[in-house]
């Protein structure tokens, strides 16, 4: 009866609760070496602005998460599919607010640094070297549960002198120029520079092979 489950794929157990979302890690070749792409968030946007994001946004309806982070892409550096080297999906961020985010690396080909004014400010990069030889300061932020005030206490051990534990996130932050890089995009490129450092040994920082 249970033959079918042997091939399963694991995932989250809460997986249709999440908000999707996804992001690109997009490498663009330089005479230094390899960068990452960076956009400053238009000041008219509702979410964040102002702040520096990578790539990325909101799934649309059906779409696949690989879909996902290319659509965004093009859509905020106004670029075309044939400009986008994918090169692999990374690992993913569970956010405590309920958002999975997929992240995935890629070459941007023959870039020339344009936007969509909508969306975004502007557009620098920063030498990948920084990112791999750079740990980025942390700050500890406490994560509390509250419960509304319909709560059935009464149901549970202690009622409202029950003890709830505390969770602890950390929030970390790159200083690279005159540039602050933090929360989000600064949490899914520590994991991504600790996968490359991990999985890629023999990585020349300016020099990858994509």
């Amino acid at each position: 009866m249970f033959e079918t489950l042997k091939g399963r794929i694991p995932k989250s157990i809460d997986e249709d609760e999440y908000r999707k979302f996804a992001v690109m890690v997009a490498l663009l070749k330089q005479e230094d070496g390899l960068h990452i792409v960076f956009e400053k968030r238009a000041g008219g946007l509702k979410r964040q602005p102002g702040e520096i994001c990578l790539p990325g946004g909101a799934r649309d309806g059906n779409e696949s998460s690989e879909d996902n982070a290319i659509r965004e892409t093009m859509e905020e550096l106004e670029i075309s599919r044939e400009q986008i080297h994918m090169i692999t999906q990374m690992d993913t961020l569970y956010t405590a607010y309920d958002n999975k985010v997929s992240v995935y690396l890629c070459e941007l080909r023959d870039y020339d640094m344009t936007y969509n004014a909508d969306e975004v400010a502007e557009i620098f990069t920063v030498p990948l070297k920084f990112f791999m030889e750079t740990e980025p300061a942390a700050y500890v932020n406490t994560v509390r549960l509250l419960p509304p005030d319909n709560f059935p206490y009464e149901q549970i051990p202690g009622g409202r002198n029950y003890h709830w534990r505390d969770g602890h996130k950390k929030v970390y932050f790159y200083y690279y120029k005159d540039w602050i890089i933090w929360g989000l995009t600064a949490y899914v490129l520590r994991g991504v520079m600790r996968t490359l450092k991990a999985e890629l040994p023999e990585i020349e920082c300016g020099n990858l092979v994509v």
